[in-house]
This record gives C-alpha cells, structure tokens and sequence, in this order.
C-alpha cells in the first residue's frame, strides 16, 4: 500500500474547519500542528482499524518468536512498540 500523502493544519484551522478536515481524511492523513510543531495525527477510522489489526498480528508474531513471554518477565505491547518506534 502506497505511502498517503500529509496535510498539515494548525490547532486554529481544525477549530474552524473540524468537517471539512475529518473529510479529507479519506484520502490523505491529517497533521494538526501547534505552536508550528506536530502535535497529533488524524486518520480514517477504517485505517485506524486495520493499522491495529496490524500491530495485533505483529505482537502475536513477536511472541511466536520470543516463545512464553512468562520466562522473560511480563512482555508489555507499548513498551515494545515504543522500542521500535525509537528505533525509526
């Protein structure tokens, strides 16, 4: 699947433009910025949910590798999720 393209919004334009802005995420991911830096990310629902299911696949996969995460300690999914993010 194809990178989609961003579009960036200050805080004061998705205040005034929150319909408009929820639209266009359909086709594109939406940054709303604040201050000039990215603050958060708006995304198609169905996106959303299909970029979980993703990571829920990768978690199971992750502990098809690791084996028993009982022997290890308790595996937290953020924490490994964080990890790899850091690693990006």
């Amino acid at each position: 699947m194809p990178r989609r393209e961003l579009e960036f919004f200050s805080v004061a334009q998705a205040k005034a433009n929150l319909s408009h802005i929820l639209s266009l995420t359909k086709s594109k991911d939406i940054v709303i910025t604040k201050n000039g830096q990215p603050e958060a990310v708006l995304i198609n629902y169905e996106r959303f949910k299909r970029m979980n299911k993703f990571m829920d696949d990768l978690y199971e996969l992750y502990l098809l590798e690791v084996g028993d995460p009982s022997q290890f300690g308790k595996v937290n999914q953020d924490d490994m999720i964080q990890e790899d993010v850091e690693e990006v």
